[in-house]
């Protein structure tokens, strides 16, 4: 079954694509959100209801005897350690602990946790307990070497620079353009707007080396005639007609300046030398592209929340369970150098480890 919250979201993507064709068509604000609104309201009210928890006596009375049973299991202070083999002993307990998160040690040797990649359970440091892992994907400058923060800084700072001057020198006349064969003029004010907008954009894109086939496709949606012909245009009338910067232009002048401070911010820090950590890898994560950076999950043994590292694509012989000693750089955190301190032992061997600690 889909958890509601990811049904009721989705229901409002085709409200938001009608806000978006409302604006380019040159509706008003007010008509977008009427537009946006209304068509994901009633579906995400009733996705709500059907697929929402009803608790009943029965299923109550029934989690309740569940939660007794966890509670039980869980004050037997060694029942986390016990190995699978300890089933002639304790029988379908074992089971039950395994399916309520009880025993973590079993549900580890048996791999029914290896699926979460966001909750693992490890053993290093000495005691079982579960890490959560954090990925940040959309962390700027993430894995990022000291040449490509300095591309990205100077990107998004000709970016800033572009919008700031085009607000700057931008005049409302620019919105009338003369028709030759009327003698008339022809008010066209989102094509001067997006002019300005997309083409800082493209220059930001190019000098990031991000700019690609999709780019170029969704610049040309942006700047299609259709968009900008004659009659109301709403906002976009109003805001060719301002003189001085938007205050939408203000807040991404201030978005790309403060993105490229805080990349020159991390160019620097990388001239400074690396931390040395030692851990156990809980994961290693591809990401898309063969040459992007992978994420890699490491426990320190000493605290419950851990955030993935970048491991360049070019790394070898680092796994899960391996024991490794890492040279890293906070700020990007960026793996410069891994050394193997103890390779990953195989299955077998870890039961018995395993088996030797819960005795």
């Amino acid at each position: 079954m889909i958890p509601p919250r990811h049904s009721t979201r989705g229901a409002f993507v085709p409200g938001a694509l009608f806000a978006v064709a409302a604006v380019m068509g040159g509706h008003g604000v007010r008509a977008a959100l009427v537009v946006g609104v209304a068509p994901g309201a009633a579906p995400a009210f009733l996705l709500s209801r059907a697929l929402g928890e009803r608790a009943t006596p029965k299923g109550l009375e029934r989690a309740g005897h569940w939660a007794g049973l966890r509670a039980w299991l869980t004050g037997h202070e060694d029942f986390a350690q016990l190995p699978p083999a300890s089933v002639t002993v304790w029988g379908r307990y074992l089971a039950y602990g395994t399916a309520l998160g009880v025993t973590s040690l079993t549900g580890w040797l048996l791999g029914f946790d290896s699926g979460n990649r966001r909750r693992v359970w490890s053993s290093y440091g000495g005691t079982w307990r579960p890490v959560r892992i954090r990925y940040p994907r959309l962390r700027p400058g993430f894995g990022g070497s000291t040449t490509r923060l300095l591309q990205l800084a100077a990107a998004a700072g000709v970016v800033a620079v572009c919008l700031c001057a085009f607000a700057i020198v931008r005049q409302p006349d620019w919105a009338v353009a003369v028709d030759a064969h009327s003698g008339g003029s022809l008010r066209r004010p989102g094509l001067v707007l997006s002019a300005g907008w997309v083409g800082s954009a493209l220059l930001g894109l190019v000098l990031a080396g991000k700019f690609g086939s999709w780019t170029l496709f969704v610049a040309f949606l942006a700047m299609m005639p259709g968009n900008f012909a004659s009659g109301s245009h709403g906002w976009f009338s109003d805001a060719a007609a301002h003189e001085g910067p938007l205050l939408v232009e203000l807040a991404a002048i201030t978005a790309f300046g403060a993105l490229a401070t805080y990349l020159l911010v991390l160019a620097c820090l990388e001239r400074r030398e690396p931390d040395t950590i030692t851990g156990e890898v809980l994961r290693v994560e591809s990401r898309r592209g063969k040459d992007v950076a992978r994420f890699l999950a490491l426990d320190e043994g000493n605290t419950d929340l851990t955030t993935a590292w970048a491991l360049p694509a070019a790394s070898q012989g680092i796994v899960t369970g391996a024991q490794v000693r890492l040279r890293v750089s906070r700020g990007t955190r960026t793996i410069r150098s891994a050394e193997l301190v103890r390779a990953a032992m195989p299955e077998g061997d870890r039961v018995k480890a395993a088996k030797q600690d819960a005795s």
